[in-house]
């Protein structure tokens, strides 16, 4: 992004989209908001917003990013000398929640099998309520050692300790009744 000076050619009618100075704007959606510009790229045309004109509290400071030719209007309320200037706000960024919201998006990724059937889904979806479970290629691995294979019936459960391997054939039996009886009404 060019911090500097720069003119919005194709959106905002000519207006300059400058570091540190404050707009209301009006998004095509119909969304309005006030914001600081941060950053403006001239190519893509795209600003980068600080949601809001209060410098105080700093706790949960947003940030837009907008493509110029979605907004519609954009009226200039204001300039500030630098909106990036650490000595005047303390704001931070909550590294631990961004790395939990990570790893929530993770395991969510991890838990959609690639080509597998809606009723393979069904089956891993049932048993990661109660089980360690994950997709390794189309095939269910749970508690890192016991094995479901495509079409995920019981006869198709090998890998682990002989209880291990009893106790999930019979988790998996009791899921696929629970989902042919679901399926029925």
């Amino acid at each position: 992004m060019n911090p500097a000076n720069a003119t919005a050619t194709e959106a905002g009618g000519g207006d300059e989209y400058e570091v540190g100075k404050t707009y209301e704007v009006k998004l095509t959606t119909g969304i309005e908001f006030k914001g600081i510009v941060l950053a403006y790229d001239s190519d893509p045309h795209v600003i980068i917003f600080q949601e809001g004109t209060s410098r105080g509290n700093c706790k949960s400071m947003t940030t837009r990013t907008v493509n110029a030719s979605f907004i519609s209007k954009a009226n200039l309320i204001g300039k500030c000398k630098d909106p990036l200037d650490s000595n005047k706000k303390k704001c931070f960024v909550d590294l631990n929640g961004l790395l939990e919201k990570e790893a929530i998006a993770i395991r969510k990724i991890e838990s959609i099998g690639v080509g597998v059937t809606a009723e393979a889904q069904k089956i891993f979806d049932a048993l990661s309520k109660t089980l360690h479970v994950k997709w390794e290629n189309k095939d269910m691995v749970i508690m890192e050692d016991v094995r479901i294979c495509s079409p995920y019936h019981s006869d198709f459960v090998t890998g682990g300790t002989r209880a291990a391997n009893d106790r999930i054939k019979k988790v998996l039996n009791n899921v696929r009744e629970k989902l042919q009886l679901s399926s029925d009404t």
